[in-house]
């Protein structure tokens, strides 16, 4: 096992997909002048003026970034072992874009081939931590460039990643038929990736989809699945399936 262990942590350092892990506790943290130094300002980047307007301003209906305020956050990037201070962050899930916001009041975008992590603290009290990758790279499947995954699970066997999106849905408009028209609205969705050691899938976050794409494991997974109480379509369950699959 412990061999095993090894191999796969080795497989998944070289893949990149280790950043969050191991952090050197002596090396300072990034400071917000530094992160400044590497970012650039966007005229089109969200201020706190665009945040607050920015549906009737575009005439939409939500927001393409995760939250529809500023959150606080830590980044880690290209030449840092650590997590930087706290600083607020706006991740971008529409165009693949982190928005930072300093103590100083400067608004910039931070490079995304520059970043390799980014911790959100959520209104909720919740914590999420995503590592930047670019999967078209690294497996020759998912989209080009570089985007947000978060893990759900890493272990021996199975490394599990949810890619969050979101997207501008059109709203159907007939002028001559004298309908109101109704805003845009932005939409979210989730894609899942499962790499298990010599591939890497997309699933759907149900049973009968993941059964197909891992047929020799669908008895198992049906198994685990009834036994554990398990709702697939919950991301958290999602990733507790691929753990309980680790020792089946």
């Amino acid at each position: 096992m412990q061999a095993r262990h090894t191999i796969a942590l080795l497989i998944l350092t070289a893949l990149g997909f280790n950043s969050l892990a191991g952090q050197n506790t002596t090396t300072p943290k990034a400071t917000q002048q530094q992160i400044s130094q590497l970012s650039y300002i966007r005229p089109e980047g969200p201020t706190i003026t665009d945040l607050a307007d920015y549906g009737s301003a575009r005439k939409t209906e939500g927001t393409p970034y995760l939250y529809p305020e500023w959150a606080p956050g830590r980044i880690r990037f290209e030449g840092q072992p650590n997590f930087s201070e706290i600083l607020d962050v706006m991740p971008d899930l529409e165009n693949n874009e982190l928005y930072i916001q300093l103590s100083t009041g400067y608004v910039g975008e931070f490079p995304m081939d520059r970043l390799d992590a980014l911790e959100v603290y959520g209104p909720d009290q919740d914590t999420l931590s995503y590592e930047i990758q670019n999967l078209q790279e690294l497996f020759g499947v998912g989209d080009h460039g570089r985007r947000f995954y978060e893990i759900l699970h890493r272990g021996d066997r199975y490394l599990v990643l949810h890619q969050p999106i979101k997207y501008l849905r059109k709203e159907e408009y007939v002028e001559n038929l004298g309908m109101a028209r109704r805003p845009d609205k932005y939409m979210g969705r989730s894609r899942f990736w499962v790499y298990d050691g010599t591939r890497l899938a997309e699933v759907k976050s149900n049973q009968r989809n993941i059964a197909k794409v891992f047929p020799r494991k669908a008895s198992t997974i049906k198994r685990l699945v009834r036994s554990n109480d398990l709702n697939l379509s919950n991301k958290a369950d999602l990733g507790r399936l691929f753990e309980l699959l680790e020792d089946s």
